[in-house]
C-alpha cells in the first residue's frame, strides 16, 4: 500500500484573497495536496463565483511552498492533451516539483452544456483513453507524434521535460469497468466518489469496496501491483468526516481495510453548517493525523 495521504479539497467559489488563506491554511494544517476543480460554472450553486480552475492553480503554486498542488481533476470537456501538458510542466517547474495531476471525463453538472459538449457516455470514455494515453507520452518525452481517432499531434514538444521524473503522478477518477481499466493501466493513483446516488455511509463503503476489488483485479491484469497505485477516495456526503474525531477515525479505519490510503476533504461547512466543523478539523490535523500516520507506518 502506498503511504497514507490527506488531502483538502478547495473550490474556487470564494473571493481571490480568502482562497490565499484557504491555501496556506491547508498548509499550515499539514495536508500533502491541495486540490481545486476544473469547472465553468459553480457545480452546485446556480449564478455563484467560480474562478478558473488551471488560472488559480498557477496562483496556488506561487502562494505555497510545500504542499502539493492540482486540480481534480482536469476535465476532458475543457481540455486537450498537448496544452495541459505543457501547463502541467510549466507548473512542476514553478514549483519545484509539486504538481499532482489528476484526470476526468468530468462531471456534467461542472458545465458541458456551457462549452457545448453532447457527447454520448460511449465516446466519452473512448476519449478519454486516447487523452490519458497521450498526456502519458506527451509528459514523458521531448517530442511526440500521435494519430488516434479522437486526437492527434505532429512533434508536439514538452521542453524542459517536468522536473519530476519520469512525469508527475497522474491520478485517474473512475467508477465503471472501462474507466477503471484506463486507471489501472495508465494512473499512478486511482480516485473514488460514491456518487450522487448513493445516499447511505453503508452504501458508500460498500460501492467503494467493489470498486476497490475490481481496480485491484484489473491491475493485476495488466501486470501491476495494485498496492503500488494509490486508492484515493473523496469524502462527499453522505460522509461527515468533520462529525467528531471518532467519527473521522473510523471512517479511515474503515477505508483502509479495503485498500484506501488517500483521502480528499472538504472544507468543514462546505456541505452543511457543523458549529464544531473548524474545532474537529484542528484536532484531527494536530492528533489524529499523525497518529494515523504513525500507525500506518508512514
Amino acid at each position: 500500500m502506498a503511504d497514507l495521504r490527506f488531502c483538502a479539497y478547495q473550490y474556487q467559489h470564494l473571493p481571490l484573497d480568502s482562497l490565499r488563506q484557504r491555501w496556506l491554511e491547508a498548509e499550515q494544517h499539514g495536508f500533502d495536496v491541495v486540490w481545486n476543480c476544473d469547472t465553468v460554472v459553480e457545480p452546485d450553486r446556480p449564478r455563484h463565483v467560480m474562478f478558473d480552475g488551471p488560472t488559480t492553480l498557477t496562483m496556488m503554486a506561487a502562494e505555497t511552498s510545500r504542499i502539493r498542488v492540482g486540480t481534480l481533476v482536469s476535465s476532458l470537456y475543457f481540455r486537450q492533451p498537448v496544452t495541459v501538458a505543457k501547463a502541467a510542466m510549466t507548473l512542476d517547474h514553478l514549483t519545484d516539483g509539486r504538481v499532482e495531476i489528476g484526470l476526468g471525463v468530468g462531471d456534467p453538472s461542472a458545465g458541458a452544456a456551457a462549452a457545448g459538449v453532447t457527447w454520448s457516455p460511449a465516446e466519452q470514455v473512448a476519449r478519454f483513453a486516447e487523452f490519458v494515453e497521450l498526456l502519458d507520452l506527451l509528459l514523458r518525452q521531448e517530442v511526440t507524434t500521435y494519430a488516434g481517432a479522437y486526437y492527434r499531434c505532429d512533434a508536439a514538444e514538452t521542453i524542459p521535460l517536468p522536473v519530476q521524473r519520469p512525469r508527475p503522478p497522474i491520478t485517474v477518477a473512475a467508477h465503471g469497468p472501462k474507466m477503471l481499466r484506463i486507471a489501472a493501466r495508465y494512473a499512478d493513483g486511482w480516485s473514488s466518489w460514491g456518487g450522487y446516488g448513493v445516499e447511505t455511509e453503508q452504501d458508500f463503503y460498500a460501492v467503494t469496496a467493489q470498486r476497490a476489488e475490481r481496480f485491484d483485479e484489473l491491475a493485476t491484469d495488466f501486470g501491476r501491483e495494485a498496492g503500488s497505485i494509490r486508492h484515493s477516495v473523496v469524502c462527499f456526503p453522505p460522509l461527515t468526516p468533520w462529525e467528531s474525531t471518532e467519527y473521522f477515525t473510523d471512517m479511515v479505519g474503515r477505508f483502509s481495510g479495503v485498500g484506501i490510503d488517500e483521502f480528499v476533504l472538504y472544507w468543514p461547512g462546505t456541505w452543511r453548517d457543523e458549529p464544531r466543523g473548524k474545532a474537529v478539523l484542528r484536532e484531527v490535523t494536530t492528533r489524529v493525523i499523525p497518529q494515523l500516520r504513525k500507525a500506518a507506518g508512514t
